[in-house]
């Protein structure tokens, strides 16, 4: 079977309709599941069999498996239906090479390109050796999103019932995105026993603001110091940064109460539980030194994720990157997180993005270009057959 033949079935003018329908269904975190139903249908029009997995009521998961001949590896590719708030952004349209609105990039246009790769390779009549499993999942957006649909994937990835060998999710820069820093959100709160009396009755040096203060610096020093250590060579290093500072209620009266919220990142190699008990430290000695009551608290832990160069995954997708476009695909990492944390840590599976951009998500003015996904529907044809193995 020729890559001609299988290309030849991959139409971007079909993608750019159907990438402006699936865009035209409002399918926000929550209240995703138009959404999900519109992925099944676009699914079972291409003629493959759909299976709806209820995460929450009116919020399905959507899987469509593939089934090869036997004798080769297992992929999955992933996205999730969900967007966030459409809030003023620009309507559904198109404008030439563009479709524009919320969820164009981030992430249905990935997902139309999904489905029109699977079905270039059934069209073109292609046995692969290894399945195939086509995955759509709801409640990736935060806050609202409590990443249930990813989650309910990992259960079926650490069961066997999806047995993933490697997972691509379809968003994400036109690159091999195959590494990120791992993240958190923490939060440290501080407690005076004396509480809010007049500040006239206490030194400056004892009021929790003072600490407050120490503290902050103290991340400063933190920063300087991770910028003089060597940095990972794709997502780069790591990180501390702060959000919100919030304590008080009157300008002479004693914050007996502060909250410091903000995000830590750190790289591959550095661990959740070196992370917990960095917090750990900082609380045991500020406590000890202010005599004050301080605890921490994280949320949204990611641990980091790499998938190394010469993974199978990486090797199919610079190759078909390559044939595709006549020059190999970029491996990069990026400092954020997402879904390929969790499948990659939690699930067990190899991950790496690759997606048509990453430069409008999350914008007022969300547009994807139809290039672009028409080129992503050839590098995940042309990568599920150099994977999975062609039979015969």
């Amino acid at each position: 079977m020729t890559t001609d033949q299988v290309l030849a079935h991959i139409d971007s003018e079909a993608i750019a309709r159907d990438t402006l329908a699936f865009v035209e269904v409002k399918s926000e975190t929550c209240t995703e599941g138009p959404g999900s139903d519109f992925l099944a249908a676009l699914l079972k029009r291409e003629g493959f069999e759909v299976e709806m997995d209820p995460v929450e009521p009116g919020r399905p998961n959507v899987y469509t498996r593939i089934a090869g001949v036997g004798g080769g590896p297992t992929l999955a590719f992933n996205g999730h239906t969900d967007t966030i708030p459409i809030g003023i952004s620009t309507p559904p349209g198109r404008d030439g090479d563009w479709i524009i609105g919320r969820g164009t990039e981030d992430m249905k246009g990935g997902l139309v390109a999904m489905v029109h790769a699977a079905s270039a390779l059934k069209k073109a009549g292609v046995k692969l050796a290894g399945d195939v499993w086509l995955t759509g999942v709801i409640g990736h957006e935060a806050p609202e999103g409590k990443k249930e649909g990813p989650k309910r994937l990992i259960e079926h990835l650490r069961s066997g019932k999806v047995p993933a060998d490697a997972v691509i999710i379809v968003e994400g820069p036109c690159a091999i995105w195959a590494a990120s820093l791992g993240s958190t959100i923490f939060n440290i709160e501080i407690k005076d026993d004396r509480g809010p009396i007049h500040t006239i009755k206490i030194p400056y040096e004892t009021n929790p603001a003072y600490w407050v203060g120490k503290l902050l610096v103290e991340f400063q020093e933190r920063e300087e110091a991770f910028k003089k250590q060597p940095a990972h060579p794709l997502c780069g290093r790591q990180l501390y940064n702060v959000g919100i500072v919030q304590g008080g209620d009157y300008m002479n009266r004693l914050p007996a109460e502060f909250k410091i919220s903000g995000t830590r990142r750190w790289t591959p190699g550095t661990t959740l539980s070196d992370i917990r008990a960095e917090f750990q430290e900082i609380c045991d000695r500020y406590s000890q030194q202010s005599g004050m009551h301080w605890s921490y608290f994280l949320e949204g832990e990611r641990e980091p994720f790499e998938t190394a160069a010469e993974h199978g995954i990486v090797q199919a997708l610079l190759d078909s990157g390559e044939t595709v476009s006549g020059k190999r695909p970029e491996i990069i990492g990026m400092g954020l997180v997402g879904d390929a944390n969790l499948y990659a840590n939690d699930g067990g599976v190899k991950t790496v993005y690759y997606g048509p951009a990453h430069q409008t998500a999350h914008s007022d003015h969300e547009r994807v270009s139809v290039a672009q996904l028409t080129h992503c529907a050839k590098v995940y044809a042309l990568a599920a057959m150099q994977y999975c193995g062609v039979a015969g």
